[in-house]
Order: C-alpha cells, then structure tokens, then sequence
C-alpha cells in the first residue's frame, strides 16, 4: 500500500509539473501499472495540488513542495 502511496504521489507530481507525459509514462512503466494521486482525465484540482504538497510536506521532501505551491 505505501508503495503505491509513493509512486502515484510521485507519478501525479511528474505530470502536474512537466517532468513527463503520460505517453512517456506508459512507455516506461506500462499502463497497467500507473497510478496517480489525481484525475488524468480532467487534470488535478487545486486540492489536488494541496493534497500532493502535504505528502511530500511529511516526506520533507520540500523541493517539490515548492514546486507544487508555485502552482497554487
């Protein structure tokens, strides 16, 4: 469970900041084993983005957390 926790956060962050696609996503890991902390379809939501920030608030993972807040 913590695994996919981690991964879908991370995946999520990727995309919302630019870091990938999902073409290049489903190249690399294949579709059946992508997860996202967000809605691919309709794009992350403000709390979306608070919500991904907070994970890797805790993580102490605070570049990212930048990242995200710039968004915000």
């Amino acid at each position: 469970m913590l695994r996919h926790m981690e991964e879908a956060m991370t995946n999520s962050f990727d995309i919302i900041v630019g870091n990938t696609s999902m073409e290049e996503l489903m190249i690399t890991r294949g579709i059946e084993d992508l997860m996202f902390a967000h809605n691919i379809e309709t794009g992350p939501t403000p709390s979306d983005i608070v919500f991904i920030r907070d994970y890797f608030i805790e993580k102490e993972d605070y570049e990212r957390c930048a990242e995200l807040s710039k968004m915000l």
